[in-house]
Order: structure tokens, then C-alpha cells, then sequence
């Protein structure tokens, strides 16, 4: 998940949480204080209700109690109901048939009122000692609070309608304030992928931060860093440059030497094959040294020159021809079968010594691991590619093996004797890369290898 999709997420969750919790609190208070409210009325009425009965006559109070519920808006959907309790005592001469439980009459005569709320109805119950009379009485109000049910509808209503307002609001200012955070950052990863071993020089600009900020710290580390990479890199550039001759001649003179003494010495000298294995492994050493500066300046200059369009069945034909040379033992088959009759669907625009040397490399390990059998060059055209696959049916690659084979001097642990260096696939996947192309391999150990190039066109 990326960082601005975490930031949105993240602040408009904890804001969302906020914001419902608010609003239950709100709606949970504002509901009980309306209750309260109404309680309170109702506890009033039933104050007033009591007093007349027990103050004055009882036809009066009558007609007052009607006349009162009458114009009393709020409580005109209720009643009132009117107890006698024997003195000194908790028994009801009657109960009412209302939904109410024994415990509510008990606690309204013991604590002298008492509230209990069924569904939407209100109840509240007050206790007066009558004098005048052998009972005393409990006065019981009921009442719905319609005008208070519908202040709540209307709070919620809002305070729904505001929360949802207000998430919209809130993702809205996250995702802003997310894209102004990162903007910094964006603008470091446009500027990091104009920088690679070619381009060394280039630097990161603090163009949004204070230079004393996280980021400005971040891009004057990053540009120390590579103040001193760049040194680094460009003394091995001189070294190879220089290591390019300081190597190459005392090869060339030593291998020139030794094939010299090979054509004067008779091959029953006892020299004579002293001369030869020198001569030998000063090709072998040529050969390493001339990979490993061909690998360090393909991977230090991430440059292509000399590129032009090439047929690869011809190249191709190329490489198996100087292999043959080299090894004559070798058997190679081409199969151009699948080729398209259109030739020009076959060129590719890459650097044709580049090619070369990188399917050189690989159909020469071909030949050497493929156990003297014959190795298969096909070649399919596609619509966005050019595949070319290699297959042998030599020792194969181990499993554990297969991690490292693209590792500089790696070689597998079943290739015994047979000669190598451990640069020739990392020569040749450098290569490829350098170019757009993918090389693929697939190998089982003891059942062969098959690589596949992939070359966009």
C-alpha cells in the first residue's frame, strides 16, 4: 500500500471515529436531558394534580385537572390516575391496569416518587400524605413526549447529516494535505530515476523544504552520499582504463612468446608441453580479462553505442559458425523453421558486438555442459518480440544453484572439471538488460538447460 493511500486511510479513519463518537454523545445526552425534561413536567403536573386533591374539594379539583390537561399541550395525550394507599402501609386499595411493575408503586411510596418509562410512554409517580382523608395518595402521571421525540428525530437528523458532511470534508483535507506531504518526496523519486552509473553528476534539488527540515536532511545525506560515490566510481573507471593495457600486453606478449617456442619445439620435447599449457592458459586469461572489462564498462557507462538494425537469424548463424571453429567437436542445430517469410520482422536495432559476445557466451556454455550432445538454436518472431531459445540436453543446473547462476564468478557445483569462469551469463544478462531484452533459464539438473531471449522489436 502506498504511503498516500496509508495517510488517507489512516486520518480519515481516526477522524470518522471521532466524528461518530461525537455524535453519539450528542445524541445520547441531548435524548437524556429531553427525557429528564419531560420527567420533570410530568413530575410538575402530578404535584399539582395531588395538591388540588388534597387541598381542595374534589369536584373543583376535577374540573381544574380537566381543564388544565386540556390547554396543557404537551401532556394533553396523557393521564392521570389517582391511588388511595392505606396509611402507614405499601398495599394499593387498587392497582391500575397500567404496564408498570410492583417495585415502581414501592419505590414512589417509600422515596415519594418515582419514574419508569415503557416504550414511548412516560410514567411518574408522586406520593402525598392527605390528612384530610383515612388514605393517603399517589398521584401516577402519563404522558408521551411527542414534542421531545421529535427534537431528538431532528437532532439526529442533522447531527447525521453533519457527520456525513463532515467525513467528505475530512477525506477531502486528507487527501489534500497528503498530496502536499508527498509532493517533496515525488518530485526526490522523478529526480532519482534520471540518476544512474552514467550519471553520476547529478544531484538532488530541495525545491518544497527547508533545509533544516526531515526532507532537507534526507537530500543533503543522499547528495553527500553520492559526492562520494561518484569518486568512488570514477577512480575504478581510471583503473580500468588503465588496466586495460597494464593487462592486455604482457598477455599478448606472453601468449605471442609461448607460440613461438610451440613452432620451434618438437612435440616430444620435454618442454614442449610446458609451452602449451602456458599458451593455454594465457588464452583462458585473455578471455577473463577482456569479460570482466567489457562487464565493467557496459555496467558503468548504461550506454548503447553503434546500434543499428540487425537480421538474428544471420547473427546467430555467425555464432555458431565461430564456435564451430573454436570447437569443432561441437554439433549445433539452427531451427529457422518458425521464421515469418517477411525478413524484416526479423531485425532487431542493438549493438551487433554487444549481441554477439553475449549469445557467443551462452551457446558456448551450451556446448561445454551439454555432455557432447547436439544443442538446438530456434528462432520465433512474434508480434513485440524476437525469441531465441538455446536448449541442451547436458547436466543441467542443481536447484539450489539457480538463485546465483547471474552472481560474477559463480559456477554450479556439478560442472567438475570442465572449464569456466563464472562471467559468461553475467556478461550476457548485462547485455540483454543494456538492451530491453529478457533471458530467461530453465534447467533440471542431469535433463539440460533451455534459455530463452525475449528481444523487443
Amino acid at each position: 500500500m502506498k504511503i498516500k493511500t496509508r495517510i488517507i486511510l489512516l486520518f480519515t479513519t481516526i477522524s470518522i471515529f471521532y466524528i461518530v463518537s461525537f455524535a453519539i454523545y450528542v445524541s445520547y445526552f441531548t435524548r437524556d436531558s429531553l427525557q429528564t425534561k419531560f420527567y420533570h413536567r410530568l413530575e410538575e403536573n402530578a404535584t399539582i394534580v395531588g395538591n388540588h386533591i388534597v387541598q381542595n374539594d374534589e369536584y373543583n379539583n376535577q374540573i381544574y385537572y380537566e381543564v388544565r390537561r386540556k390547554y396543557l399541550a404537551q401532556l394533553s395525550e396523557g393521564k392521570d390516575y389517582l391511588l388511595r394507599i392505606v396509611k402507614d402501609s405499601t398495599n394499593l386499595r387498587f392497582r391500575p391496569d397500567l404496564p408498570l411493575p410492583a417495585s415502581f408503586y414501592t419505590e414512589a411510596i417509600i422515596n415519594g416518587k418515582a419514574q419508569y418509562l415503557h416504550g414511548k410512554t412516560s410514567y411518574v409517580a408522586v406520593f402525598f400524605v392527605d390528612t384530610q382523608h383515612k388514605e393517603d395518595l399517589l398521584v401516577i402521571s402519563e404522558g408521551v413526549d411527542d414534542y421531545g421525540h421529535d427534537e431528538q428525530r431532528t437532532l439526529d437528523r442533522t447531527v447525521v447529516s453533519g457527520a456525513l458532511i463532515a467525513v467528505a470534508l475530512v477525506f477531502l483535507l486528507s487527501f489534500y494535505f497528503a498530496n502536499k506531504l508527498l509532493v517533496p518526496i515525488q518530485a526526490i523519486n522523478n529526480d532519482l530515476t534520471q540518476i544512474d552509473i552514467s550519471h553520476l553528476d547529478m544531484r538532488l534539488q530541495n525545491k518544497f523544504n527547508s533545509e533544516n527540515d526531515e526532507i532537507g536532511t534526507l537530500i543533503g545525506n543522499f547528495n553527500s552520499m553520492m559526492n562520494r560515490l561518484d569518486i568512488s566510481v570514477k577512480s575504478q573507471q581510471s583503473f580500468i582504463g588503465n588496466a586495460s593495457h597494464s593487462l592486455r600486453t604482457p598477455l599478448t606478449i606472453i601468449g605471442g612468446e609461448a607460440e613461438l617456442a610451440l613452432q620451434g619445439l618438437d612435440k616430444q620435447h620435454e618442454a614442449y608441453y610446458s609451452v602449451e599449457t602456458i599458451s593455454k592458459q594465457v588464452n583462458k586469461m585473455e578471455l577473463i580479462v577482456n569479460n570482466l572489462l567489457l562487464l565493467s564498462r557496459s555496467g558503468f557507462d548504461r550506454k548503447i553505442e553503434n546500434k543499428q538494425l540487425v537480421r538474428i537469424d544471420e547473427l546467430l548463424y555467425e555464432v555458431q559458425r565461430n564456435e564451430k571453429a573454436v570447437s569443432p567437436e561441437s554439433r549445433i542445430r539452427l531451427d529457422f523453421s518458425n521464421i515469418p517469410e517477411e525478413s524484416h520482422r526479423l531485425n532487431v536495432f542493438v549493438n551487433p558486438d554487444l549481441f554477439y559476445i553475449a549469445f557467443s557466451n551462452i551457446l558456448s556454455n551450451a556446448c561445454k555442459y551439454g555432455e557432447d550432445n547436439t544443442v538446438t538454436v530456434s528462432l520465433e518472431c512474434h508480434l513485440k518480440n524476437v525469441m531465441v531459445k538455446i536448449t541442451d540436453d547436458g547436466i543441467g543446473i542443481p536447484q539450489h544453484d539457480q538463485p546465483h547462476i547471474f552472481d560474477s564468478f559463480f559456477r554450479a557445483s556439478n560442472v567438475g572439471q570442465i572449464y569456466g569462469n563464472g562471467l559468461g551469463l553475467v556478461l550476457a544478462k548485462n547485455i540483454f538488460d543494456l538492451h530491453g531484452a529478457k533471458l530467461m533459464i530453465f534447467s533440471i539438473e542431469n535433463q539440460g538447460t533451455n534459455v530463452t531471449v525475449e528481444i523487443p522489436v
